[in-house]
């Protein structure tokens, strides 16, 4: 295994905390207040002229993520989440009987269903799969998939339990009923490797908060470039426009490709911050990223299983993403303490406290944590 403790140094929140979270916020580079200073530079000596340098990072920075999941070039664009991202896609669906169904699970992150459940006001019949969020229904998700169905929504990685999602075989059972397939990439990206061709999903959608340690304020999206042509997105900002400084009425001609997802003025300052996080990740390499973190995940497992509690992320290495959920009476309690601590980690109500290293923290950081919430359990009594 590569030293990929080397890197260490470039995340300054280390060097005071036990950071354990990075699959909620990844700690942050320490080359965004110069990547931010280069935007807010240009801002204040060029003016308006700054756009034209502005303008191509989007680009720029999409075509890092297209080399961290092989994407085809010109395949991605940023956009500023998730909700964003999925609101354009869905806004390219017309919801005529019987292919009008949106299909999704139990256990996908809020944003999601509440987009989903909006599209019953325009036509759509949602079909929510299971009715346990700790766990993906596979056999029930396949068999909800049929004629009627329109877009398939799932997660790659569930965001309270780590569950690595098999992919394909939904996306074959999709494309069988001639149906689309979202992948919500967020606890993947950066964590897991893959190849987004080879998995066939249609669109994927994700954000820089976590893993990629980007920080809030910029999603992605891909579309299959065999399929981008084909639509025409409702919602379209004046950079969804082949022409956008031609300031023409509508209607509105495309953009080639995936610019009609562009949408309106980009956010850029959170684009030049993420940008310094993607470059990290593609330069550690998400394959050494991810051997690491079995690695790490196992000690957690091995330790909170020896302690005493339990484990909600699947066993099985080749299950699960890369952190792990751990829950007992009172866990958010003691969550709060462990933060007071300077161990730093969430908690998700019915789940348990997320653990989540990554390739910058230490073995000896996971042990660590293990045994400061042993020793509170010992002194905290449990509130009700």
């Amino acid at each position: 295994m590569p030293d990929l403790l080397s890197w260490r140094s470039r995340f300054p929140i280390l060097a005071k905390k036990t950071y354990l979270i990075n699959n909620s916020l990844g700690a942050m580079p320490d080359t965004v207040p110069a990547a931010l200073a280069e935007y807010t530079g240009l801002w204040a000596e060029e003016g308006v002229v700054a756009w034209d340098t502005w303008l191509p990072e989007v680009a720029g920075v999409a075509a890092i993520l297209e080399d961290i999941i092989r994407a085809p070039r010109g395949s991605m664009t940023m956009c500023q989440n998730v909700t964003n991202a999925l609101a354009a896609i869905l806004s390219c669906l017309d919801y005529e009987p019987p292919r009008n169904r949106l299909v999704c699970c139990a256990g996908e992150f809020p944003t999601v269903e509440y987009l989903l459940d909006g599209q019953r006001r325009l036509g759509s019949e949602v079909v929510r799969v299971g009715a346990d969020p700790l766990s993906l229904p596979a056999e029930q998700l396949l068999e909800a998939i049929d004629h009627r169905t329109l877009l398939v929504v799932v997660s790659h990685v569930l965001f309270r339990t780590a569950e690595l999602v098999d992919v394909r075989p939904i996306v074959e059972r999709a494309h069988e009923y001639g149906a689309l397939v979202v992948l919500d990439a967020y606890q993947s990206m950066g964590s897991v490797p893959f190849d987004v061709m080879e998995l066939g999903v249609d669109f994927l959608v994700g954000g820089s908060v976590k893993w990629l340690c980007g920080g809030p304020g910029a999603g992605y999206l891909y579309v299959r470039p065999d399929l981008v042509e084909r639509l025409e997105p409702r919602m379209a900002g004046w950079f969804s426009h082949a022409r956008p400084f031609g300031f023409e009425p509508p209607p509105i001609v495309y953009a080639p490709g995936i610019g009609r997802f562009l949408g309106g003025t980009p956010n850029m300052p959170a684009i030049y911050q993420a940008r310094e996080g993607y470059r990290i990740i593609r330069d550690v390499g998400v394959e050494a990223i991810r051997a690491k973190a079995l690695h790490q995940s196992q000690l957690l497992i091995d330790g909170a299983l020896a302690r005493g509690l339990t484990v909600r992320t699947p066993l099985d290495p080749a299950r699960r993403g890369n952190h792990v959920t751990v829950d007992f009476p009172g866990a958010e309690q003691v969550k709060d303490e462990l933060i007071r601590r300077g161990f730093v980690i969430d908690h998700r109500p019915g789940a348990g406290i997320r653990i989540a290293p990554h390739f910058y923290n230490t073995d000896e950081e996971c042990l660590a944590i293990l045994d400061e919430i042993a020793g509170i359990r010992q002194t905290m009594p449990v509130q009700p």
